[in-house]
């Protein structure tokens, strides 16, 4: 069975698990554990909680970590649900009921930390947009090669002013710390001589 205590100490194997190194886990673990907290007092059914929390049988996924780990590896994998509750001691009914209950925290937890991601492109190039203008990015524009066109108007279209080098012009995004590097989209560009 697939353990956070066990994996932890394996960098390499826990990436591959979860697609987080140990570090991003922690991090992500502080804002799952307020994402549950929310949700606290009210059941699975979203109804307000009677009893205390706690009470009844504990589960096979008893800890925070286990469930956030859970989860990740559930969405980094997808893998069929009987496999994937073999691997944390469940059955396949108990495997849906977790996912549907522990995939909104993971969502609401990335929220917390400002990592959700966008549903649509228009919403990613307006987020950033406002991560440029708050200087968390810098535009960068990149011209790769490719293969000359032998049409003569896609020659035009393509010809980037070097020359013989025919490319598209992309655009990226850029981290203020230099690390991380994001391709958005192309733009061709035409002649204007």
């Amino acid at each position: 069975m697939l353990n956070y205590n066990c994996l932890r100490n394996n960098e390499r194997v826990f990436l591959a698990t979860t697609s987080v190194t140990v570090f991003e886990f922690q991090i992500l673990l502080m804002a799952f554990a307020e994402a549950f907290a929310e949700t606290a007092q009210r059941t699975v059914e979203g109804e307000v909680r009677f009893r205390k929390k706690g009470g009844g049988q504990r589960g096979k996924l008893p800890t925070l970590e286990a469930k956030l780990l859970f989860i990740l590896s559930y969405t980094k994998n997808y893998p069929l649900q009987t496999y994937h509750g073999l691997q944390f001691g469940l059955s396949q009914p108990n495997t849906c009921r977790q996912i549907h209950n522990l995939l909104p925290k993971l969502k609401r937890a990335l929220e917390i930390l400002g990592c959700k991601p966008e549903r649509t492109a228009d919403e990613l190039v307006e987020r950033l947009k406002n991560q440029v203008a708050r200087g968390e990015l810098a535009q960068d524009g990149v011209e790769r090669m490719r293969e000359r066109p032998q049409d003569n108007e896609r020659q035009k279209l393509y010809y980037s002013g070097k020359k013989n080098s025919y490319g598209k012009e992309f655009d990226s995004w850029r981290s203020s710390n230099q690390s991380d590097h994001l391709f958005i989209k192309d733009r061709r560009r035409e002649k204007t001589r």
